[in-house]
């Protein structure tokens, strides 16, 4: 690969550099250009203290650092061709890993890209999005220490978005940890604990992980290891959390997404969140669906096939979850986001050993989001693609995502995942308040505020169809 050499018009001066004081830096990208990738991507780790860089160098080969993509599937949900709305673009993580080559001068530190894509998602066809695996063999043979990792435990095939068999994949080398938040987890106390569901229909294996003083995640050991944690997410809308940028682009660095509570049986009168009404015919679906999980765990042939029956009955009935509001998919969502902030916290302050750092030592970190093409309407999963033509770089993930939301045209203040991100907590994502936020924005070419900050596109993303009251309004105070 050859090297990339930077023109004078990326270049910043000295002075610009310790001009930025701000949290947050947004950059106007138009395309996924090597050259300009590999400037933004140089800018972005000026934010980290020199020391986090020293300390890497000092340990030489013994050194890691993890890069985690949305590696969330190969393609958008139905249309196998369309992927750039979906996954990390690959000459992101390309650039990322030019400017480390460079900083870490030649050190033998372990470079990792990493994730855990859903269960079924085809990892080798991710990976070769971009040609970036021929890439990588270019690297690999320049003497850059590198690797490719799904983190996944079991890969499943479904039949009617039913998991009809579970096949053992290569677990992560570094090991798991199960890391317990106890009390001081987001779903300690939460009202529909003992029914909530993860990605599998056995929910037993996601309440018996969440009850009481046990909140515990499975997490992969090279992301609890690293030295320097590179968050790489896509800047989309999400039918669970409104958005998915910084914050929930973590969700991949586990080992089991079983252990994650993605939504809450019931309605809202009850501590649920699964619908946005609940009338005769979701109780009925519920019902029904309750009868078909039991016998699935009970007996997996027949089970199983009576299971996808009643699945498809209820898409009759009230309509797939891509076009009405089912399993969580809306605003009215109080589980998602609360798993999304203790995963961030379980990666900035736990330890390998399932010990905890102190609150004011988070691992080094930092991200850089993907909005050069950004996914609107029903994402994650089936996003439209939109020309929004932005980076998003910074330290601080709850801030970031503060910053997307309102690139993307919304009210961080509407987004639960983004409003919590910012609470005090024992292990703190942020130390400073939203309000506070500044943002240096090179389509203005200054420092601003947060509530300054234009949206990305005119008019803003349009959000998943269970969002729509998220937009912002100009006369809201942030």
């Amino acid at each position: 690969m050859a090297e990339v050499k930077l023109s004078s018009k990326h270049k910043m001066t000295r002075q610009n550099r310790q001009e930025i004081s701000s949290s947050v830096a947004v950059h106007s990208v138009k395309e996924y250009d090597l050259e300009t990738l590999v400037h933004v991507v140089k800018e972005a780790m000026d934010l980290l203290d020199s020391s986090v860089f020293q300390n890497i160098r000092s340990k030489g080969k013994k050194g890691l650092v993890v890069l985690k993509p949305n590696w969330v599937q190969e393609s958008h949900e139905y249309n196998h061709d369309a992927w750039e709305a979906v996954i990390t673009n690959p000459a992101l993580l390309l650039a990322t890993i030019l400017v480390l080559r460079d900083r870490l001068q030649g050190a033998g530190t372990r470079l990792v890209i990493c994730d855990g894509p859903h269960t079924y998602a085809n990892f080798a066809t991710i990976v070769a999005r971009g040609e970036l695996r021929k890439k990588v063999s270019s690297l690999l043979q320049q003497g850059v220490n590198l690797e490719i990792l799904d983190l996944r435990r079991e890969i499943w095939r479904r039949k009617d978005q039913v998991v009809v068999e579970r096949l053992k994949n290569s677990e992560d080398p570094r090991g798991y940890v199960a890391l317990n938040l106890g009390k001081h987890s987001l779903l300690y106390g939460h009202k529909g604990e003992g029914r909530f569901y993860g990605a599998d229909y056995d929910s037993g294996v996601v309440n018996d992980h969440h009850r009481g003083e046990r909140q515990e995640y499975l997490l992969a050991g090279t992301a609890m290891q690293c030295d320097l944690f590179i968050n790489l997410p896509k800047m989309k809308t999400h039918k669970k959390t409104g958005i998915t940028c910084a914050l929930k682009n973590l969700v991949g660095i586990n080992g089991d997404k079983n252990w994650l509570p993605h939504h809450t049986g019931g309605n809202r009168n009850h501590g649920g969140d699964e619908f946005l009404e609940y009338g005769l015919s979701q109780r009925i679906e519920r019902t029904t669906k309750n009868l078909g999980l039991k016998l699935a765990l009970g007996f997996p042939m027949v089970g199983t096939w009576f299971y996808r029956k009643t699945r498809n009955a209820g898409i009759r009935i009230l309509g797939d979850s891509e076009k009405v509001i089912r399993n969580g998919n809306w605003s009215g969502n109080n589980t998602c986001w609360r798993m999304a902030l203790d995963l961030n916290r379980a990666l900035l302050y736990g330890n390998p050993d399932g010990t905890w750092r102190e609150s004011g030592d988070p691992k080094p970190y930092l991200s850089i989001v993907d909005g050069v093409i950004g996914g609107e309407g029903n994402g994650p999963l089936c996003p439209d693609p939109i020309n929004s033509n932005i980076l998003v770089a910074g330290t601080d993930p709850a801030a970031i995502d503060a910053v997307a939301a309102r690139l993307m045209g919304f009210d961080p203040q509407k987004l639960p995942i983004v409003r919590h991100a910012f609470d005090s907590h024992r292990w703190p994502i942020s130390t400073q308040n939203m309000s506070t936020i500044r943002v240096m924005d090179d389509r203005v070419g200054h420092d601003i505020a947060l509530r300054d900050i234009a949206p990305s596109v005119a008019g803003g993303f349009t959000p998943h169809f269970g969002w729509n009251d998220i937009r912002y309004n100009r006369s809201n105070d942030l």
